[in-house]
């Protein structure tokens, strides 16, 4: 059914009175500004220069009255989600006997108790495996003894799933409730902040050298592996996409991708709160509600969603439902100008980006997305660029974010072995926090044209046509170094010269930028490609009409 443009206000205006639960006349009454903790932040950048890392946690700690997140039950800020996450971590500390080390696998839906047990675990410091209820429970069991699970959390509504198999394991499950664990820390306008919030977890020197979470393969070509995110690499990750994608305090992010992947993980949630941004977390993509939520209409200004991460499944729907809401040319004038003049970032990855999807929607939104590669043993790895806009080639994916370098190799005909063809090197981003909260990121790599400095370009063989061909090498602190309950191989299975990775995809360097061409069926390898799974969860999830990750 078509939405007019008089329609549109009370269909936006429905989806927002389900969202703002929270008893206040306007969100916009919760944005405050924190005065910078320059002791705190020098601090923190004392401890990154010897080779600490802040963990995303701590972070809150810099930022405690700004909003956090908003989803479907509240609004939290920093500091009610610091010191929820606080006192779950004792719990989890003494279940654990003060162990630190221990996997810990937990199910939550998208909403903040995610957050929470996630930051409770590594308070505690211990390493989070995050679940999710798509998986049927002999894949669920296949993690928690593949992990060596020592502790299974879980709200109450994943309880029945986990409940057997935390018995067939022998494992304690702890239930969370939402009453208990977040209810104290909702926010009410009429009572004050705590500002000063007690710092909690171990010291940022330990969280330099230790493991923050496991992500696992999608086991195409075999049983999924547990991808290990140190917290390094995490933060390597973060201050790469601060420094090319511009993250600010100032973002309000619209998050509805699950949480077992890393695109979730790392693009929504992590580098978001790193930053200091606002996440509006949905329980699941609904695609008039994501409509609802992009327009924004009769919402403040601060609470207006300004990037959206998704894959193209994504992006078909709700192209496909804006032809059968916002026919007529007044609303879809009105839907132009309104993405266009509000929404900052809109990325698409985990799977191609079809050309006449990427052109519809610029035709839509007057945007042009920003296509990127990655996988789940190296996060976000190739980009194309933030600005200028114009130069964002659908098809391509662009160049190396800081700190990745890639290399495109193939196999020599004589030798039997990859010979390389061409390698790309960008800087490491500046791991220094920067004291301003509008801008709370990464120093020295925001200009008015580009998130990046320019790449070393290494061409170690010349073709006529400057067309390289071949298969995708990683490497950098963004790369990980190892499965989990696998001894490690630095050998020519997975890594090559120097610990370079094979990503196992065909790739090719042409005109400056790369293009992923798909699968190498010479080696296949079980990994999250830029044409992966997940995409294909959304579109058999289209077919059934039903977006559901709770």
């Amino acid at each position: 059914m078509e939405v007019t443009f008089r329609s549109l206000r009370t269909f936006t205006r429905l989806f927002r009175t389900r969202l703002l639960v929270c008893r206040h006349k306007s969100a916009a009454s919760l944005v405050r500004k924190d005065e910078p903790n320059t002791e705190l932040l020098n601090s923190f950048n004392d401890d990154i220069k010897i080779g600490g890392v802040v963990p995303v946690f701590r972070k809150a700690l810099l930022f405690p009255s700004r909003v956090a997140v908003q989803d479907e039950y509240g609004i939290y800020t920093y500091s009610g989600l610091y010191q929820s996450a606080a006192e779950l971590s004792k719990e989890i500390a003494n279940q654990l006997s003060g162990e630190t080390g221990e996997t810990v696998s937990y199910m939550c839906s998208n909403d903040a108790l995610h957050i929470i047990v996630q930051w409770a675990i590594w308070m505690s410091g211990n390493i989070a495996v995050p679940l999710t209820p798509l998986h049927p429970p002999e894949m669920l069991k296949y993690f928690l003894t593949d992990s060596s699970t020592e502790l299974i959390i879980s709200t109450q509504d994943f309880e029945n799933t986990l409940a057997p198999l935390a018995k067939d394991i022998n494992r304690h499950l702890l239930v969370i409730t939402r009453d208990k664990q977040i209810t104290a820390q909702l926010y009410q306008p009429n009572s004050a902040f705590p500002l000063k919030t007690e710092d909690v977890g171990l010291n940022n020197i330990w969280y330099g050298e230790n493991d923050a979470m496991l992500i696992y393969t999608s086991g195409t070509t075999s049983k999924p592996k547990g991808v290990v995110w140190t917290h390094s690499m995490l933060s390597t990750q973060i201050a790469s996409l601060h420094s090319a994608w511009q993250y600010s305090s100032n973002d309000v992010v619209l998050h509805t991708l699950p949480l077992h992947h890393i695109h979730g993980q790392l693009n929504s949630v992590n580098a978001s709160l790193a930053a200091g941004a606002r996440l509006r977390m949905l329980p699941s993509f609904v695609s008039h509600t994501v409509w609802a939520r992009l327009l924004g209409m009769g919402e403040q200004d601060e609470t207006k969603v300004t990037v959206f991460h998704g894959v193209p499944a994504m992006y078909a729907k709700l192209t496909a439902d804006y032809e059968k809401m916002f026919g007529s040319t007044k609303t879809a004038q009105y839907v132009k100008t309104t993405l266009a003049s509000r929404m900052r970032l809109m990325c698409a990855g985990s799977a191609p980006l079809p050309d006449t999807l990427f052109h519809k929607w610029e035709e839509i939104s007057g945007l042009r997305l920003l296509e990127r590669y990655g996988m789940s043993e190296v996060g976000m790895a190739l980009s194309n660029p933030y600005l200028p806009i114009e130069d964002r080639t659908v098809g391509y994916v662009g160049l190396p974010l800081p700190g990745v370098s890639a290399r495109i190799a193939a196999v020599d005909e004589k030798t039997g072995k990859l010979q390389n063809l061409v390698t790309v090197e960008t800087p490491l981003p500046d791991s220094q926090i920067e004291i301003s909260l509008d801008r709370l990121s990464n120093k020295d790599f925001f200009s008015s044209h580009d998130g990046w400095e320019q790449p070393k370009v290494i061409k170690h063989t010349e073709n006529s046509d400057d067309t390289y061909v071949g298969e995708l090498l990683l490497k950098g602190n963004s790369v990980f170094s190892r499965y989990w309950n696998r001894t490690p191989k630095l050998d020519d299975s997975e890594f090559i010269d120097d610990e370079w990775f094979r990503t196992g995809d065909t790739a090719s360097f042409t005109g400056g930028k790369f293009r992923i061409l798909g699968a190498n069926e010479e080696r296949k390898i079980d990994c999250d490609r830029h044409f992966g799974i997940l995409n294909k969860i959304f579109w058999v999830l289209l077919k059934v009409d039903k977006f559901d990750f709770d």
